[in-house]
Protein backbone atom coordinates (compact mmCIF):
# COMPACT_ATOMS: atom_id res chain seq x y z
CA UNK A 1 0.00 0.00 0.00
CA UNK A 2 1.19 3.26 -0.92
CA UNK A 3 -0.45 6.67 0.04
CA UNK A 4 0.06 9.25 -2.97
CA UNK A 5 2.66 12.01 -3.25
CA UNK A 6 -0.53 14.34 -2.39
CA UNK A 7 -0.51 12.78 0.92
CA UNK A 8 3.17 14.07 1.84
CA UNK A 9 2.79 17.57 -0.06
CA UNK A 10 0.03 17.95 2.78
CA UNK A 11 1.61 16.96 5.64
CA UNK A 12 4.79 19.48 4.48
CA UNK A 13 1.76 22.06 3.95
CA UNK A 14 0.36 21.79 7.23
CA UNK A 15 3.57 21.36 9.09
CA UNK A 16 4.56 24.46 7.39
CA UNK A 17 1.46 26.56 8.98
CA UNK A 18 1.22 24.97 12.41
CA UNK A 19 5.35 26.18 12.71
CA UNK A 20 3.74 30.14 11.62
CA UNK A 21 1.53 32.11 13.67
CA UNK A 22 -1.59 30.54 13.95
CA UNK A 23 -3.51 33.65 12.88
CA UNK A 24 -1.52 34.47 9.94
CA UNK A 25 -3.29 33.66 6.32
CA UNK A 26 -0.41 32.20 4.08
CA UNK A 27 -0.36 31.76 0.26
CA UNK A 28 -0.28 28.27 -1.52
CA UNK A 29 2.71 30.28 -3.31
CA UNK A 30 4.47 30.54 -0.49
CA UNK A 31 4.09 27.40 1.06
CA UNK A 32 5.06 25.92 -2.63
CA UNK A 33 8.17 27.73 -3.22
CA UNK A 34 9.69 27.54 0.29
CA UNK A 35 9.23 23.98 0.29
CA UNK A 36 10.27 23.47 -3.49
CA UNK A 37 6.52 21.68 -4.50
CA UNK A 38 4.25 22.19 -7.20
CA UNK A 39 2.44 25.06 -6.67
CA UNK A 40 -1.30 24.05 -8.62
CA UNK A 41 -1.16 20.45 -7.13
CA UNK A 42 -0.35 21.80 -3.74
CA UNK A 43 -3.08 24.38 -3.70
CA UNK A 44 -5.71 21.06 -4.99
CA UNK A 45 -4.10 19.36 -1.76
CA UNK A 46 -5.54 22.22 0.38
CA UNK A 47 -8.50 22.73 -1.38
CA UNK A 48 -9.16 18.57 0.19
CA UNK A 49 -8.17 19.57 3.31
CA UNK A 50 -9.88 22.98 3.42
CA UNK A 51 -13.16 20.97 2.02
CA UNK A 52 -12.32 18.18 4.86
CA UNK A 53 -12.26 21.15 7.78
CA UNK A 54 -8.99 20.63 8.15
CA UNK A 55 -7.52 24.14 6.51
CA UNK A 56 -10.10 27.67 6.30
CA UNK A 57 -9.50 28.92 2.95
CA UNK A 58 -10.05 33.06 2.47
CA UNK A 59 -10.30 34.41 -1.08
CA UNK A 60 -9.39 37.59 -2.73
CA UNK A 61 -5.90 39.89 -2.07
CA UNK A 62 -5.75 38.97 1.51
CA UNK A 63 -6.59 35.20 0.31
CA UNK A 64 -4.40 32.15 1.28
CA UNK A 65 -4.78 29.42 4.23
CA UNK A 66 -4.61 28.47 7.64
CA UNK A 67 -5.58 26.38 10.12
CA UNK A 68 -9.06 25.62 11.11
CA UNK A 69 -7.57 23.94 14.10
CA UNK A 70 -5.24 23.78 16.90
CA UNK A 71 -2.16 21.58 15.52
CA UNK A 72 -2.70 19.25 18.69
CA UNK A 73 -6.12 18.17 17.11
CA UNK A 74 -4.63 17.14 13.32
CA UNK A 75 -3.76 13.66 13.59
CA UNK A 76 -1.67 11.80 10.41
CA UNK A 77 -5.15 10.48 9.82
CA UNK A 78 -6.89 13.03 9.26
CA UNK A 79 -4.96 13.84 7.02
CA UNK A 80 -4.60 10.63 5.05
CA UNK A 81 -8.60 10.44 4.92
CA UNK A 82 -8.50 14.28 3.55
CA UNK A 83 -6.57 13.35 0.85
CA UNK A 84 -6.89 9.19 0.23
CA UNK A 85 -10.66 9.53 1.11
CA UNK A 86 -12.50 7.00 2.85
CA UNK A 87 -12.47 4.19 0.25
CA UNK A 88 -11.42 1.01 1.94
CA UNK A 89 -7.92 -0.12 1.53
CA UNK A 90 -9.00 -4.12 -0.08
CA UNK A 91 -11.95 -4.37 -1.45
CA UNK A 92 -12.65 -8.70 -1.78
CA UNK A 93 -13.61 -10.57 -5.25
CA UNK A 94 -16.72 -11.32 -3.25
CA UNK A 95 -18.18 -8.23 -3.98
CA UNK A 96 -17.84 -9.08 -7.62
CA UNK A 97 -18.41 -12.09 -7.68
CA UNK A 98 -20.16 -15.37 -5.94
CA UNK A 99 -17.27 -16.21 -3.17
CA UNK A 100 -18.06 -18.89 -1.46
CA UNK A 101 -15.37 -17.82 1.58
CA UNK A 102 -17.50 -14.34 1.53
CA UNK A 103 -19.69 -14.73 5.10
CA UNK A 104 -16.20 -15.66 7.13
CA UNK A 105 -13.60 -14.36 4.92
CA UNK A 106 -10.08 -14.89 6.30
CA UNK A 107 -8.73 -12.77 3.86
CA UNK A 108 -11.35 -9.72 4.16
CA UNK A 109 -10.63 -9.79 7.99
CA UNK A 110 -7.33 -9.81 7.88
CA UNK A 111 -7.18 -6.46 5.78
CA UNK A 112 -9.81 -5.20 7.84
CA UNK A 113 -7.39 -5.60 10.33
CA UNK A 114 -4.54 -4.48 8.94
CA UNK A 115 -6.21 -1.45 8.19
CA UNK A 116 -7.84 -0.64 11.48
CA UNK A 117 -4.60 -0.99 13.15
CA UNK A 118 -2.50 1.28 10.01
CA UNK A 119 -4.99 3.86 11.18
CA UNK A 120 -4.39 3.66 14.78
CA UNK A 121 -1.21 4.23 14.20
CA UNK A 122 -1.71 6.93 12.30
CA UNK A 123 -4.41 8.67 15.09
CA UNK A 124 -1.42 8.55 17.27
CA UNK A 125 0.68 11.23 15.33
CA UNK A 126 -0.55 14.94 15.77
CA UNK A 127 0.52 17.72 13.96
CA UNK A 128 1.93 19.58 17.14
CA UNK A 129 3.91 16.49 17.66
CA UNK A 130 5.71 16.43 14.39
CA UNK A 131 6.36 20.65 15.02
CA UNK A 132 7.71 19.45 18.46
CA UNK A 133 9.79 17.14 16.70
CA UNK A 134 10.82 19.39 14.05
CA UNK A 135 11.54 22.29 16.25
CA UNK A 136 14.40 19.86 17.80
CA UNK A 137 15.96 19.86 14.34
CA UNK A 138 14.62 23.30 13.31
CA UNK A 139 18.53 24.19 11.76
CA UNK A 140 17.38 21.21 8.79
CA UNK A 141 14.32 22.79 8.31
CA UNK A 142 15.73 25.48 5.44
CA UNK A 143 11.70 26.47 4.44
CA UNK A 144 11.26 27.91 8.15
CA UNK A 145 14.25 30.92 7.03
CA UNK A 146 13.84 30.62 3.25
CA UNK A 147 9.90 31.84 3.66
CA UNK A 148 11.19 34.52 5.49
CA UNK A 149 13.36 35.53 3.03
CA UNK A 150 10.77 35.41 -0.07
CA UNK A 151 8.16 37.26 2.05
CA UNK A 152 11.39 39.78 2.37
CA UNK A 153 11.96 39.91 -0.83
CA UNK A 154 8.06 40.08 -2.06
CA UNK A 155 7.69 43.01 0.00
CA UNK A 156 10.79 44.83 -1.42
CA UNK A 157 9.77 44.73 -4.81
Amino acid sequence: MQFSIGCEYAVHGLLFLAMRDPEEVVLVNEIARAQNLPESYLAKVFQSLAKAGLLKSFRGARGGYMLAMPPEKITLRDVAIAVEGKTPLFTPLSEKRDCQLAPDCIIRQTFAKAEKSMFRELEKVTLQAMVDKANLSREKLKWLDSSKKYIKAELNE
